[in-house]
């Protein structure tokens, strides 16, 4: 805004010089100022306009948000409902090129799955009878993290 200012000093000064008579230098200066207001008035009409847009673009992504989560949770069950609790597709995130991927999982121990970006292997520790529950008690977010949720 400081450019705006210097400009408008500029403009003023320039009228100063070139004007002579103080009543019409009065006048026109305080006609540029109302016109200034008006131009003022208008960007804050037009921020209001674009606060309340963006409230609303915000809003409805929440409302898209709830809707995915009920999606997916849809879904998983379906899964688990067809492939029964031995299927359990895991998102992982590759510690080598944090590409993230999914990888179906099944009831060994150990588990080792390739990155289908960097083609390195990533070795999934499921000793757990519950991988979910015990993931989330080793985790030091309390499962916030994208490491590997369940779908």
């Amino acid at each position: 805004m400081s450019d705006l200012s210097k400009r408008y000093q500029e403009i003023i000064t320039d009228i100063d010089g070139k004007i002579s008579d103080k009543e019409e230098l009065i006048y026109i200066k305080n006609k540029l100022s109302e016109i200034s207001l008006v131009f003022v008035d208008l960007i804050e009409q037009m921020g209001g306009i674009i606060e309340e847009k963006i409230d609303e673009i915000n809003q409805n992504q929440r409302k898209m948000e709830l809707r995915l989560t009920n999606i997916d949770e849809t879904i998983s069950s379906i899964k688990k409902y067809v492939y029964g609790d031995d299927y359990l597709e895991t998102e992982i995130v590759c510690p080598y090129c944090n590409s993230e991927f999914c990888a179906n999982i099944g009831d060994e121990a150990e588990l080792e799955v390739e990155c289908p970006e960097c083609h390195n292997i990533v070795e999934l520790d499921m000793n757990s009878d519950n991988i979910e529950e015990d993931h989330l008690n080793r985790s030091c977010c309390g499962g916030q993290c994208r490491w590997m949720r369940k779908l």
